[in-house]
């Protein structure tokens, strides 16, 4: 198990930090043996419990603002380990906080920035690592994490911005819902009691009471079930196979696939540029780059092109058999080749692409709103409408 401690040494100095054993009662004699006294011994929460499958890791919002905050403090001149216990001190979220021990732990037995960090592999990416044992060994550190806080600070923007698209059509839908559920169980279970022989009224009322009926008698098993599966779907996104087939589905949908393309793009852009401009090989760059995407059948391609690449083809022909770029980009991306300036296409390529993805989330949402509106509408509508011939049809009805 690993546990966080905060303890003391014989000079009272305060140490804080993760240890691994096998209890408690192990952990604090690890810590004796390091001239530690525990004040206090916590076992890190478990990957697999309720609280982490809803949000207790560490989240982009975080991993930028501390990249962005180490960035900073290096370039003021204070140590790596000094910079991460001022941020893990002026840090609430108990799960970057919890990060931050595990961080400060390993460099204070000896390990580098970069092998610190590659401990959290699963978090920080491939990409992060590579970029900061480059930046270790050129020491040039702090320019090194303002690009990765940078990249960070795109994938967040870009997260905000299809939040943000996405909020007025979910509103919108969940009102909606919230108003047919309204008149199931409300407005139509008054209205039922009207009729005395439900088999003498015409079949429209027969279906919509019937339903309503449904409703009232299992409504605590429909909510039981609906929180079921949200949690359960929560659950299997957790799961890789899971959510690249989710993920694959979703891309082929009409709209969402070209604005899962674009990000894409933007992605696989940004990394080659970072990569190349930190002087990175080219096959290695591709190679990291390839693992930054995440749309299976893409990566699959850019894994296809690696392979092509090393076999002595040019970067702009292994490309050119994937779905990441258009022609138009292919052809600069072979400019770029020839003069040198692979970097500056990269960022270029990055750039326009950005521009590319809000006009498509424009019109996407654009679209989007009437059709929910329409859809939604005609959905509550026609139970109104339902109720209203019911009604109308009560003096065709024996009581």
């Amino acid at each position: 198990m690993e546990f966080e401690y905060k303890a003391i040494d014989a000079q009272g100095a305060r140490h804080q930090g993760a240890i691994t054993a096998l209890n408690k009662a192990q952990a604090q004699q690890k810590l004796l043996e390091q001239g530690l006294n525990a004040l206090s011994i916590v076992p890190i929460a478990d990957q697999n419990s309720l609280a982490d499958l809803f949000g207790q890791k560490v989240n982009l919002d975080q991993l930028e603002f501390f990249t962005s905050e180490l960035a900073l403090l290096l370039e003021s001149g204070i140590r790596v380990d000094r910079g991460i216990d001022i941020i893990k001190q002026a840090n609430a979220h108990p799960a970057l906080s919890r990060l931050l021990s595990q961080i400060s732990a390993a460099l204070k037995k000896g390990s580098s920035l970069s092998e610190a960090f590659g401990e959290h592999e699963a978090l920080f990416g491939p990409l992060y690592i590579s970029l900061l044992k480059i930046g270790e060994n050129s020491g040039n550190l702090p320019e090194v994490l303002n690009r990765l806080s940078s990249d960070l600070k795109f994938q967040k923007d870009l997260r905000t911005q299809i939040s943000t698209a996405l909020t007025y059509p979910s509103v919108i839908f969940f009102v909606c819902i919230m108003a047919v559920y309204f008149v199931l169980t409300f407005i139509v279970p008054k209205m039922s009691g009207i009729f005395t022989d439900l088999s003498q009224a015409p079949w429209y009322t027969q279906m919509i009471i019937n339903i309503s009926n449904f409703f009232v008698d299992y409504q605590l098993l429909i909510i039981g079930g609906l929180v079921t599966s949200i949690v359960s779907l929560v659950y299997a996104l957790k799961k890789p196979a899971v959510k690249n087939w989710f993920y694959i589905k979703v891309s082929h949908l009409p709209g969402v696939g070209k604005i899962i393309l674009t990000a894409e793009r933007i992605r696989f852009s940004q990394s080659m540029a970072m990569m190349l401009e930190a002087g990175l090989q080219l096959d290695t760059t591709l190679e990291l780059t390839a693992n930054t995407l995440k749309h299976p059948e893409l990566k699959r391609d850019a894994k296809l092109a690696l392979k092509q690449l090393k076999s002595g083809k040019q970067l702009s022909q292994v490309l050119a058999k994937t779905r990441i770029f258009p022609d138009f980009f292919l052809s600069i991306i072979k400019v770029g080749e020839e003069t040198g300036r692979l970097p500056r296409v990269f960022t270029e390529i990055a750039n326009r692409s950005k521009d590319d993805l809000e006009n498509v989330i424009k019109k996407f949402t654009t679209m989007l709103e009437p059709i929910m509106l329409i859809f939604m509408g005609g959905f509550v509508g026609g139970i109104v409408i339902t109720m209203l011939m019911s009604m109308v049809s009560i003096n065709d009805v024996p009581f």
